[in-house]
């Protein structure tokens, strides 16, 4: 059994940590300079091996970007594993039918599948990672500052979208000294929020009972706009994550209301790359509108990318783990389907 590690396009994350290497008992066989973004050098990696053809691999393992000309170049009926969203999955199918794509977007929730959920461990990191971007974008303190030329309040902080990552957000914001608000349309996440010392913002619309947010129409759309403005506009810092999976992402906060807030303030939309939560976020750009910074970036988790690494790599590695012992559990029939 040969299984391959492939280096990320975005340069930043790798499916294997140097770490993981001598906890598997197969073969296994590095791209080139997979680790460079770390600073660790291939030649210091004892056994390991390097990709020579990749024709010859059973296993592929990458993060979430992988190119055309690789995925052609795959051994027939192999097995390729990655963070690939519902279009990516169609795109490599449509390319070579005949592969295995165990994509963790697709990973059941279900108690036994909790040590591969890749997603779940990146979203962690990137609700810490986002709110210490935006305690570094904006020229306030987060935490209440006591002295003797006077007193600096603690910055307002609200969070949308309480997923995995809101949740992290919500308790690093707190563990800074931030008051903390946060807003999410499914049914749970009120004691969720609550649990953690935030408070929850309400809205007069019907609560999801659902694993994960779903579309609303745009009446109710606009009802979470106008429940969100006041809050919106008193806020120092807005970090949002909403999503709809296999869809654009919620528009939550809308120009004018940017427009309004104070002079300094810092919207981090982490639902950048699926359209935006706010009117005005650029891709990967920081846009400013009457003093207020709106962060569209895509690559966050660049700042924890040795932590992103190591979670991911020990997910990847106990899917292989598994898949090795069982490939027709309910699990990878559910991922591959």
């Amino acid at each position: 059994m040969k299984i391959g590690f492939l280096t990320d396009v975005d340069g930043y994350r790798a499916p294997i940590h140097p770490e993981s290497i001598e906890k598997y008992s197969f073969d296994v066989h590095l791209e080139k300079n997979i680790f460079d973004y770390l600073n660790y050098a291939d030649s210091s990696l004892d056994n390991v091996k390097t990709i020579s053809n990749l024709s010859d691999l059973d296993i592929v393992a990458c993060v979430e970007n992988i190119q055309d000309k690789t995925i052609k170049e795959l051994k027939e009926g192999a097995v390729l594993i990655g963070i690939f969203d519902f279009d990516k999955i169609e795109e490599i199918k449509s390319l070579r039918p005949d592969l295995k794509v165990l994509s963790f977007f697709k990973l059941p929730r279900i108690s036994r599948a909790q040590n591969l959920d890749a997603l779940s461990s990146q979203a962690n990191l990137l609700g810490y990672a986002s709110v210490l971007r935006a305690a570094k974008e904006t020229s306030d303190v987060v935490p209440m500052m006591t002295t003797a030329a006077g007193n600096i309040q603690p910055s307002k902080v609200l969070i949308l979208g309480v997923g995995v990552a809101g949740l992290q957000a919500i308790a690093t914001a707190k563990r800074l000294g931030a008051r903390v608000w946060a807003f999410d349309i499914r049914k749970e996440a009120k004691d969720q929020v609550e649990s953690l010392g935030a408070k929850f913002v309400e809205a007069s619309t019907q609560a999801q009972d659902s694993v994960y947010a779903q579309e609303v129409s745009e009446e109710e759309n606009q009802k979470i706009q106008e429940a969100l403005k006041k809050q919106v506009i008193d806020s120092d810092i807005v970090l949002t994550f909403a999503q709809i999976p296999g869809k654009k992402a919620p528009v939550l906060i809308e120009k004018s209301t940017v427009e309004n807030m104070k002079e300094n303030s810092v919207i981090i939309d982490l639902a950048a790359g699926t359209g935006g939560n706010c009117e005005g976020t650029e891709v990967d750009k920081v846009v400013e509108i009457n003093g207020v910074k709106i962060v569209g970036e895509t690559d966050i988790l660049n700042t924890v990318k040795h932590a992103a690494t190591k979670l991911y790599s020990e997910n990847v590695r106990n899917l292989i783990e598994l898949y090795i012992e069982n490939s027709d559990d309910e699990i990878f029939v559910e991922m591959s389907s």
